[in-house]
């Protein structure tokens, strides 16, 4: 169950949001990794007087985040991007569980957790506050051996079987660009998309549709960035769109412009990064 059920693609603007914070991921090899599909922290310091927003396309996943002032918080999958503003010196430290994996671990029914964001006392009790302090006053490394061992020894007696087939279903999403609807993926697994759209409500609160799409439009975005130049209408063919149209339409939906003005801002950003470095 270890292998990748999450992309590492979702964050808007690459090449200027490396100016500004520094973005760490860790996977998780280990007894939590059925359950965890990577750790991951943020670090930024800006000068006195500027600031920078981070933005997301959001995963299927939920997070556990520790942060400074705010202590332990839980947020389940986000259905918009998610904007995070920075100013000053930080540090955010967090567990990224695997689509559907945090309700196999704790429990917490899937359909509750679309959008939801709570104190993580709410699930692990007052002690995870006494843990957030402990993983702030370390660096990476040790948070990574203070938090897996804390949810190592809360790890189910009793795996969950009906989740195995949650994560086979992931996996092909992200692995499976022909896969564009959810009659095909249902045919694959042998289940109806009734049923399929019933288990992923169960585990993550999103159905499978949204999870094509979302994958689709980490690729967009990436390819996007490394080519701003990029044929849109080929690009929307190639990830599965039935056209340019639906492509641009399912783009700004989620992101909040059209995929033409993310092009647009992320070739002024290359340029701008080229000639700061001559």
């Amino acid at each position: 169950m270890n292998g990748a059920t999450a992309s590492d693609k979702g964050l808007l603007r690459p090449q200027e949001a490396v100016q500004y914070i520094d973005l760490r991921r860790y996977r998780e090899t280990g007894l939590l990794g059925q359950y965890v599909e990577r750790y991951w922290s943020v670090h930024w310091d800006l000068p006195d007087g500027t600031s920078y927003e981070s933005v997301v396309i959001p995963h299927p996943c939920v997070n556990l985040s520790f942060m400074p002032g705010i202590g332990a918080e839980l947020h389940g999958p986000g259905i918009a991007v998610s904007r995070h503003p920075l100013t000053g010196r930080g540090r955010v430290f967090g567990v990224k569980f695997r689509p559907g994996g945090f309700t196999a671990y704790s429990g917490v029914e899937g359909a509750a957790l679309a959008d939801w964001s709570a104190g993580a006392a709410t699930v692990f009790g007052p002690e995870v506050d006494e843990l957030s302090a402990i993983v702030m006053s370390g660096n990476d490394i040790d948070a990574i051996q203070v938090v897996s061992r804390y949810l190592a020894d809360r790890v189910p007696e009793r795996p969950d079987p009906r989740y195995g087939r949650v994560l086979a279903v992931v996996r092909a999403m992200l692995e499976d660009r022909s896969i564009t609807r959810v009659d095909q993926l249902a045919a694959r697994f042998a289940m109806s998309p009734k049923t399929l759209q019933r288990l992923f409500q169960e585990y993550l609160g999103l159905g499978p549709k949204t999870l094509i799409q979302r994958y689709r439009l980490h690729d967009a975005a990436d390819r996007l960035a490394e080519d701003p130049q990029t044929d849109l209408a080929r690009l929307a063919a190639e990830l599965g769109w039935s056209d340019h149209a639906h492509f641009t339409h399912d783009f700004k939906d989620l992101i909040g412009f059209p995929p033409s003005e993310y092009a647009a801002q992320c070739a002024t950003e290359g340029r701008e990064l080229v000639l700061a470095l001559r």
